[in-house]
């Protein structure tokens, strides 16, 4: 039985593990539904409902591979956490990475996994080119199409243009970052978020569910390693935020006491590291997301309108509302295709019912022209994604090209994706 991180999609197809790209062109022949899984990180069904599952893990090595203009080759089926160290040791990284880093690239950028940074694109802009395996098992490169458009749409593509083999990523020179975490006043963090944004490299806020305060991250470029970073207290916290949540229970006061002691517990960070030792964290704690990115005018709005929803009709959601900022980029299917975009991303706990939740804060993003994140949860379907997105039908012309047997699209995927295409 497969089953993601968040526990909400389970699969009872068998995995397999091919270990060359003979292997891998005869599952694709034999099977109806093939589908690529990676680190099991998304949270729609984007793998399950498949024939068969499969994992490329097993698949011979690519090393890196320099190309000029800080372009490298490399393997599009390893882990973030793997290539991170990998391109260090050549001075290199990635421009900017997501809070978790367990993912592969190809997962990563096929669903447009994101970081945080005002003028920073999520990692799928990053992509020049690619090597994929169409479903009749003919490898191509995107370096030979003249007209630009297939690396645009390959590079969020849900894995259905083909199998995701190498990618040649836009890289920059290694570097440091200081990092500063603080609690702030929600309505000062508000007030000023777009001002963070704008005269940080990277900043992002966490907002704790009935306290009014914010846990506040900033990063800026640093000459080199300064201090000591402190213990990781994120995954104790989440259990102090939920231990707050059964104090409610008993009487909202005990909440609120609760909460503003582990304000107070909550140290102050100042350390300097390298780029993706600092950016990414491990999460143990296992959770279910919806994400929506909302046009910048909206945000302030739809973060009050949330949080407020939020702790009226929803007394036990512990966990907090993530707040991060993106640069737009081309990508068809680019959730910040054509503009910067505010990420808000609410979150249950694996064990708790996240349905009504959802379904309730939902409509607010929609409202705002919020586009979701692919491998978070939403409702949506075909006739919605082509309201927002402009290259959308494009895009689904060019995957009924490469795919005509629609090898690549489970019961999930073709609700998505088909449409009114025959």
């Amino acid at each position: 039985m497969w089953e993601n991180w968040g526990k909400n999609q389970q699969s009872s197809a068998a995995i397999a593990f091919p270990k060359s790209l003979d292997d891998l062109r005869q599952i694709i022949s034999t099977q109806e539904t093939p589908r690529v899984v990676g680190a099991g990180h998304s949270f729609t069904p984007l793998v399950g409902e498949a024939s068969r599952i499969v994992s490329l893990k097993d698949l011979p090595d690519t090393p890196l591979q320099k190309a000029p203009n800080d372009l490298v080759w490399m393997n599009a089926n390893k882990r973030l956490k793997q290539l991170s160290p990998a391109l260090g040791d050549q001075g290199m990284a990635f421009r900017n990475l997501g809070d978790i880093n367990e993912q592969t690239l190809a997962g990563a950028v096929s669903t447009a996994t994101h970081g945080t940074g005002e003028t920073l694109p999520c990692l799928s802009a990053e992509v020049q080119n690619a090597k994929m395996m169409l479903a009749s098992g003919e490898i191509i490169d995107t370096q030979g199409d003249p007209t630009g458009e297939l690396v645009e749409a390959a590079r969020v593509s849900l894995g259905v243009l083909g199998i995701l083999l190498e990618a040649q990523v836009s890289l920059v020179p290694k570097y440091y970052l200081r990092r500063r975490v603080e609690m702030n006043h929600l309505s000062d963090t508000l007030a000023h978020m777009h001002d963070l944004w704008a005269n940080h490299r990277n900043f992002e806020f966490f907002y704790i569910p009935w306290s009014q305060r914010t846990l506040c991250i900033r990063h800026d470029l640093a000459d080199g390693p300064k201090g000591q970073p402190p213990k990781d207290l994120d995954n104790l916290a989440v259990y102090g935020l939920r231990f707050a949540r059964l104090l409610g229970r008993l009487h909202p006061s005990l909440r609120r006491q609760a909460l503003a002691l582990l304000s107070t517990v909550q140290s102050d960070e100042d350390y300097a590291e390298e780029s993706w030792r600092v950016l990414c964290s491990q999460r143990n704690v296992r959770f279910v997301e919806m994400e929506y990115h909302i046009p910048p005018e909206a945000a302030h709005d739809v973060l009050t309108e949330v949080i407020q929803r939020t702790e009226l009709k929803h007394p036990d959601i512990f966990f907090p509302i993530e707040v991060r900022k993106t640069s737009g980029d081309n990508g068809w299917l680019s959730p910040f295709q054509n503009g910067r975009r505010v990420s808000i991303a609410i979150h249950t706990a694996v064990t708790d019912s996240f349905a009504s939740y959802f379904e309730d804060i939902e409509p607010i993003f929609l409202a705002a022209g919020g586009r979701p994140h692919w491998g978070k949860l939403h409702s949506l379907e075909f006739s919605d994604m082509e309201k927002l997105y402009p290259d959308f039908n494009r895009f689904c012309s060019l995957r009924e090209q490469l795919d005509p047997r629609r090898k690549f699209l489970n019961p999930y995927l073709r609700r998505l994706l088909v449409g009114g295409i025959s």
